[in-house]
């Protein structure tokens, strides 16, 4: 029976085995679809993140083109400065009102925007400030008074821009919108700014643009932050051109550059991961990095020009402005990515996934049942095959066939092998005087009294209606003869209660054979030797054990 147990495992094993398979399969299937499906969001969010990024940078590019381009005509002006009874009269004028607190020159024209200054002594306090060469200055003022008249057509409301500025070392400055306080103060904001400090040949050698952290504008004009570049000529530092992007117009431009489609809060910060301007004026919770993931950020962006990092159940995609000191960085929490298409599909696929997975789970339970019920008949059908149902030992046919096993077994291996036959004494008058059902009372009693006597390496078999059969492996003549005494006194010491008043004594009659004796080892031969001594012991007075001829 374990054997045949043993068996059947092996095709369970199969079966599990093969929805093991189809599940991974499924499972294998299911996340390459979602690898694809990931794929094909991050390339779509990049190309939105990069479409917004070059709009950005459209925008950006002709406001610093326009920078440089005013830098290239000052440059040309202090080269040949121009000559006329107009700019002659301001610089004469700038003569007289030098010593003056704060002054201003205005062109002729109404809408020329004024040169404003301070006097000679403030500028004389400061290191970063010099007024001493007269020709130099007056050539400065003459190409700031040029490029007034063009800065007077600027329109804020059109420009990336909000504001465009030149600040002079030799004590003024020129806006291209009014800076809404005094000229003095003005003035000495500007000269303290990063904007103007970091532009000296020691702190900015390579002379380029730098742009400036995110800080309050002058008058409450509200946060702003700034590109400037440096003036220079025949190897003199005159001042600083300067351009201000205030973050309302910032945000305006992010809105407008956005490409539809998009969601999450896209956000522009400076290479050190300070926030700059984002997208959504109320930015919803997650959109917000902290402290540790500042840092990852940090490190990505140093090493990559664009890509994607997950913080939890948020995904972040940046990109690195080609031209500009910034990183777009977009922010997408778990029931945004939800709510787009991509998401939708990853929804689908997940269900469609849990749908299969639980179908073929239920599939196998049921195979599995299926097969352990098949199981089970094929054990009752095996064990019906084998057994005797009233005395549950093996019958004639099964027990014949073991026997032979263990003789064969006992030879091959030189031991000695020894079979008991036994009979009930006058079970026939239980039958006649009792009726079958006390003999079948009976013959279940012997059954179970002469398991309980032999050892777990005997086999026991009922051969006949009243007939037993004992082989005993590894056994000599002598010992067998003690295991039957044994079986004879037990069935001898007991009692079957037949009914509730009445009982009876079973006595057996036993023939025992043993290859030692008979040099053979065929079971049938020594089978038929113990039968023979079985009628011997009843002819003698039963209730006894024949071990001899």
């Amino acid at each position: 029976m374990i054997r045949l147990r043993a068996l059947s495992a092996a095709p369970k094993r199969v079966v599990h085995g093969c929805f093991l398979l189809v599940f991974l399969l499924l499972t294998l299937l299911t996340w390459r679809e979602a690898v694809i499906l990931k794929e094909d969001y991050e390339i779509t969010k990049r190309d939105q993140l990069e479409t917004t990024s070059n709009t950005l940078e459209r925008f950006g590019q002709r406001s610093t083109d326009e920078l440089i381009f005013y830098r290239n005509l000052m440059r040309r002006a202090l080269q040949s400065p121009v000559k006329n009874s107009e700019i002659a009269q301001l610089l004469a004028q700038f003569e007289q009102q030098r010593d003056h607190e704060v002054w201003h020159l205005s062109p002729g024209n109404p809408q020329a925007i004024p040169v404003e200054g301070v006097a000679d002594r403030w500028v004389k306090q400061h290191d970063l400030l010099n007024r001493d060469d007269a020709l130099r200055l007056q050539d400065e003022l003459t190409a700031t008074l040029g490029i007034s008249m063009l800065l007077q057509i600027e329109d804020p409301r059109r420009n990336f821009h909000s504001r465009i500025w030149y600040i002079s070392r030799g004590g003024f400055f020129l806006s291209s919108s009014p800076t809404g306080v005094n000229t003095l103060e003005s003035y000495a904001r500007m000269v303290s700014r990063p904007y103007f400090t970091r532009m000296t040949p020691q702190a900015n050698p390579e002379r380029k643009m730098l742009w400036t952290g995110v800080y309050d504008g002058l008058n409450n004009q509200g946060k702003a932050i700034t590109t400037s570049i440096p003036l220079d000529h025949h190897g003199y530092w005159y001042g600083v051109l300067a351009m201000d992007f205030s973050l309302a117009r910032l945000r305006a431009c992010l809105q407008q550059a956005l490409p539809p489609g998009i969601s999450g809060n896209v956000m522009i910060f400076n290479r050190n991961m300070e926030l700059v301007v984002e997208s959504d004026r109320l930015p919803l919770p997650g959109h917000s990095f902290s402290p540790e993931e500042r840092k990852k950020m940090l490190s990505a962006v140093a090493d990559r020009k664009q890509g994607t990092l997950r913080f939890g159940s948020r995904f972040v995609i940046w990109t690195r402005s080609h031209q500009f000191h910034w990183v777009l960085v977009n922010i997408q929490t778990l029931k945004e990515g939800v709510a787009e298409e991509t998401g939708r599909a990853s929804m689908v696929l997940i269900v469609m996934w849990l749908l299969f997975g639980a179908g073929l789970i239920l599939c196998h339970q049921l195979i599995i049942r299926l097969f352990d019920r098949m199981l089970t008949l094929q054990d009752t059908l095996s064990w019906r095959a084998n057994y005797d149902s009233l005395t549950r030992l093996l019958n004639r046919g099964a027990f014949f066939e073991k026997a032979e096993q263990l003789a064969h077994h006992c030879k091959h291996a030189q031991l000695p092998f020894s079979v008991i036959q036994m009979d009930l004494d006058r079970f026939k008058s239980v039958n006649d005087t009792w009726g079958h059902q006390a003999g079948d009372l009976v013959l279940s009693h012997a059954a179970a009294t002469i398991q309980s006597a032999i050892r777990t390496k005997d086999v026991a078999g009922r051969i006949g209606g009243e007939e037993f059969c004992l082989a005993l492996p590894a056994t000599g003549l002598e010992e067998a003869v003690e295991i039957a005494e044994r079986v004879r006194q037990k069935l001898a010491s007991k009692e079957v209660l037949i009914d509730t008043t009445r009982t009876l004594t079973i006595t057996v009659s036993i023939g025992v054979a043993s290859s030692e004796e008979q040099q053979v080892y065929q079971f049938e031969s020594l089978q038929s030797v113990a039968d023979s001594r079985l009628y011997q012991a009843k002819t003698a007075g039963r209730n006894r054990v024949c071990a001899e001829d």
